[in-house]
């Protein structure tokens, strides 16, 4: 009897222990597997959020302060909390397959597990190390600059298959900031998934500080012209030579990179712009502070692309203008249906001269083209703000089915383990 006593009294202990503040078991069912503890990060479990329905937390990677801006906005739509992280702070530009695996073994995992949602904004190929490492938290490649830019090309092959991987990995999603940019991975053999991709375009958010470097003379009886960093820039070999000639700088307001803003542009009468991207973000923040540009016609910038080289022109795509010559627009945001009408066309530099001179004439389409802008950027707003509740939704209740398969499968190795403890337990006092 005193034995049995004794052993009913162990087995007390055993099973209290067992359920104590923490429990051993399942501590040992979670970690037992670790065998990397330099770099462990735990995986966010999302599970409580889930069931109360709250907003998951957001993890953004950008090296740009635009994009930044403009997730600033989106958030605050979404009202889900978030983080910034800066991959120019640990990692190089355009890393190559051993930089990205080297990046993944020093900090891959917390990277990996920063939130419930990761995005990668502007220069994706910031994401390469959690793509080759394997990361499973749902992930947004948010293309705003060539999904490739800055891949050296002796490194193409090896980064195009990853994507090509990637696309087919349910837990990464695509945003395109313009048409373009599925036009040219798919010139590249990779296959974007129609359920998991967006086009969603810039918002036009600019938290630039203005009043410090707005000058006071700034007015709308003059144009300005943003002059580029870059030598090869229109505007610095053709447009500024131009205008000197033809005594037209009296009727310019001339800034240089970087400039104050679009805040400070919208008060000109219209600013001078030759676009060499198809799409760029002063042209969404211009368009919604009210600033007008006057650009090329799609003919005129068609002849200047033919007659100059990229000495005299720097510009991205003549070879869309060349294999699309009947549609090139459609995947230009500058020229696309939905913005062209906001701009002032000019035909030749004699029409661009008239348009500067004729101040009255000019003055009243600046207006009427003013309007057209911010109407332009508004619909254009709603359709971004509308498509990135749909795909916070989406990963959201993405990230919630994955937790609540990790908790399954937890469930079953803790009651598995359980259902050990207790057999050992029922045997010994058998004994």
């Amino acid at each position: 009897m005193r034995t049995r006593a004794l052993k009913a009294a162990i087995t007390f202990i055993l099973i209290t222990t067992a359920y104590a503040d923490y429990n051993e078991t399942i501590m040992q069912t979670m970690y037992g597997s670790v065998a990397d503890w330099v770099h462990y990060s735990p995986h966010p479990d999302p599970s409580p959020a889930c069931r109360l329905g709250a907003p998951l937390r957001v993890a953004y990677f950008t090296r740009h302060n635009a994009t930044l801006w403009d997730w600033i906005a989106v958030t605050s739509h979404l009202r889900a909390p978030w983080t910034r992280v800066n991959p120019g702070l640990y990692q190089a530009y355009g890393l190559d397959t051993t930089t990205a695996n080297s990046v993944w073994e020093a900090l891959g995992h917390m990277l990996c597990h920063m939130a419930d949602i990761l995005i990668f904004s502007d220069t994706i190929p910031d994401a390469r190390p959690l793509l080759q490492g394997g990361c499973t938290t749902p992930l947004i490649l948010q293309v705003t600059n060539r999904f490739d830019h800055g891949i050296a090309p002796r490194d193409h092959d090896a980064y195009t298959a990853l994507m090509s991987e990637a696309a087919i990995q349910p837990h990464v999603w695509w945003v395109l900031s313009n048409p373009y940019e599925e036009l040219l991975i798919s010139k590249r053999g990779i296959k974007l998934p129609p359920s998991r991709l967006k086009l969603l375009r810039p918002l036009g958010m600019n938290l630039l500080h203005n009043g410090s470097s707005q000058p006071a003379d700034t007015d709308r009886s003059r144009f300005a012209l943003v002059e580029p960093l870059r030598s090869n820039r229109l505007e610095n070999t053709v447009i500024l030579p131009w205008l000197r000639s033809n005594s037209l700088t009296d009727n310019l307001q001339l800034y240089r990179q970087p400039h104050a803003g679009p805040a400070a542009l919208a008060q000109h009468r219209a600013v001078i712009a030759v676009p060499y991207q198809m799409s760029a973000l002063k042209m969404y923040e211009g368009l919604s502070a009210g600033a007008v540009f006057v650009v090329p016609s799609p003919a005129f910038l068609r002849n200047l692309t033919s007659q100059l080289d990229a000495s005299q022109m720097a510009f991205c795509c003549r070879d869309l203008l060349h294999d699309y010559p009947d549609s090139w627009q459609d995947y230009f945001d500058w020229y696309h249906k939905d913005f062209i009408n906001a701009h002032i066309l000019f035909d030749s530099w004699e029409h661009l001269k008239r348009l500067i001179k004729d101040r009255e004439g000019t003055g009243k389409l600046v207006e009427e083209k003013r309007v057209v802008g911010k109407e332009a950027m508004r619909l254009s707003r709603q359709r971004t703000l509308d498509g990135y509740s749909s795909l916070y939704r989406s990963l959201s209740q993405q990230a919630c089915g994955m937790a609540r398969m990790e908790r399954k499968k937890g469930g079953a190795r803790v009651a598995s383990h359980e259902q050990e403890l207790l057999a050992v337990i029922s045997n010994w006092m058998r004994d």
